[in-house]
């Protein structure tokens, strides 16, 4: 019996078979350890760092911009003439905590040449109050560890920009203080300190799309740059050594290893169905699961593949197994799915309380816009507007009242930017932005007169108002021909000027970004506050 067994062609054929599967699978598995799985793991590696990079270089951009931001501070005739004690009413002129809030600033210092302060202007952590002082002590003291930090910056000649850890991790720029055309010696110093706080970090995360974090950590040189990887995470970290101190701040990221894992799990479904095929096709029994399981189940993989289409070519959904139930329930839930995501993309880019574009829309739209105006040589113009004394309007009338009146003049301004096919959104509390690409300065100032008219026209009264009895816009208008560059804040730090610009001229205005001549650079007098 054994020997006729052992000479059946069923038993060969199993035998066969049999050593074929295994010696698949070994070969399988040797090259999935070796080859594959080194591969895949190098290329997630690769893709954590890119990653990791581009927050890295989101951080230098912003040291960049504060540097660039200390430097025209420090290269003007008026902060020069304020270290020389002649210009008595620069702080008064350019200093509020309005604009410390505005520009992300938590510490202004001015020094003489040989480290002594000379004045400092800050907003207090612990009650967010703006502060003045000549010394750092009494209700200024918590500036003291700064200023230390500082002097010996001067003392030791440091890089312009770099980053503090004092009560908080801080980006900190630092430039000498020349005449504007930059003749003479320079009489002192500027430091300028933006806080690494959960704004900035929220601020960050908007930019880059990334979960990014902070942590004050030891600097250690050999480790400062560390990818880790734990089950469905992985995390990458930067260290970013601060002045002064063995520490660092340490900048991270962490990323779902989705992509990774699936690929994961594709082979090893492969190694699982290589061995399942090759039992299949032992005897009858692949005729009959061809018939009545594999056939189906590739039309409800093509059922599935054509999410979007529901194509029910097969009639899967009206068969009476297990394989129509499965089809039918997938329809249903491939129909809620599509329903979700449809209201998740108007959530994720629409206001909630005046159901138009957020800040979120208008920025992606705002870069295409500006990429588009650039790489054609077209014209685009940009505004901001906001409220005139919104804050004044919710304390008397109550923030119920605030979010109506944000309801109808958000409809007021919509309907005329339908009319007229450009883009407004609320891009802040009362601040909106609009969009107008292939618009010059003279239409741009007719529409921004038709949403001002359109704001008037709902008289809505403001009893609390010292501009009118009724609710008001005040609009700024920028031009990307107009911009230092063609990034798309610097175009609207156009528009962001021109209103300051309206409201500086009484409100209830707009105003016209007018660059200034080369030959005559910007007065700093007439910078907001």
């Amino acid at each position: 019996m054994g020997q006729r067994l052992s000479l059946s062609l069923r038993f060969r054929f199993f035998a066969v078979l049999g050593g074929l599967l295994i010696v698949a699978m070994i070969a399988l598995a040797v090259i999935s350890k070796w080859l594959i799985f080194p591969a895949l793991q190098a290329e997630e590696h690769t893709a954590v760092q890119r990653e990791l990079d581009r927050a890295e270089r989101s951080l230098m951009l912003n040291q960049e911009s504060l540097l660039a931001q200390a430097r025209d501070w420090a290269n003007w005739d008026d902060s020069y003439q304020f270290l020389e004690g002649s210009n008595p009413r620069y702080t008064e002129v350019n200093f509020s905590q309005q604009m410390f809030e505005d520009m992300n600033y938590h510490l202004m210092a001015f020094f003489t040449l040989a480290g002594d302060v000379h004045f400092l202007a800050g907003l207090d952590p612990v009650t967010g109050r703006y502060q003045t002082c000549t010394a750092a002590v009494n209700r200024c003291g918590w500036m003291a560890p700064w200023v230390e930090t500082m002097q010996s910056a001067i003392a030791n000649q440091v890089d312009p920009i770099t980053l503090y850890i004092e009560q908080w991790p801080a980006i900190v720029a630092a430039s000498q203080i020349l005449r504007t055309d930059e003749s003479g010696p320079p009489n002192g110093w500027l430091f300028k300190v933006r806080a690494m706080d959960d704004a900035w970090l929220e601020r960050m995360a908007d930019y880059t799309g990334l979960p990014i974090s902070l942590n004050v950590t030891p600097y250690n040189a050999a480790k400062a740059t560390e990818l880790t990887f734990s089950g469905d995470q992985a995390r990458a970290s930067q260290q970013f050594p601060a002045l002064g101190t063995n520490e660092a701040v340490s900048l991270e990221i962490e990323l779902n290893r989705v992509q990774y894992l699936a690929s994961l799990a594709t082979f090893r479904y492969i190694l699982l169905w290589t061995a399942g095929l090759m039992l299949l096709v032992i005897g009858m029994v692949l005729l009959l699961l061809e018939r009545m399981v594999l056939k189906p189940l590739r039309q409800l993989t093509a059922f599935t593949q054509s999410a979007g289409q529901l194509n029910d070519s097969n009639g899967l959904t009206q068969r009476r197994d297990e394989i129509g139930i499965l089809s039918r329930a997938f329809s249903e839930q491939l129909s809620c799915q599509q329903q979700l995501n449809a209201e998740l993309l108007r959530m994720s880019t629409h206001d909630s309380l005046t159901e138009l574009p957020n800040r979120r829309l208008f920025d992606q739209r705002l870069t295409l816009a500006v990429s588009q105006a650039s790489a054609d040589s077209e014209p685009l113009a940009v505004m901001m507007l906001d409220i005139d004394h919104f804050k004044l309007y919710n304390d008397y009338y109550g923030h119920q009242k605030g979010d109506e009146c944000l309801q109808q003049v958000a409809t007021a301004l919509h309907g005329i930017a339908n009319q007229h096919d450009f883009l407004i959104a609320r891009t802040g509390g009362e601040e909106f932005s609009a969009l107008l690409p292939g618009i010059t300065p003279k239409e741009a100032t007719e529409f921004a007169n038709a949403l001002i008219e359109a704001v008037d026209q709902l008289m809505l009264p403001h009893t609390t108002s010292p501009v009118s009895r009724y609710v008001t816009i005040s609009l700024g208008i920028g031009m990307l021909e107009d911009s230092e560059t063609s990034l798309p804040s610097a175009v609207m730090g156009t528009a962001d000027q021109a209103l300051y610009l309206a409201k500086a001229s009484g409100r209830h205005c707009m105003a016209l970004y007018k660059p200034p001549l080369a030959s005559h650079p910007i007065s700093k007098q007439n910078t907001p506050s």
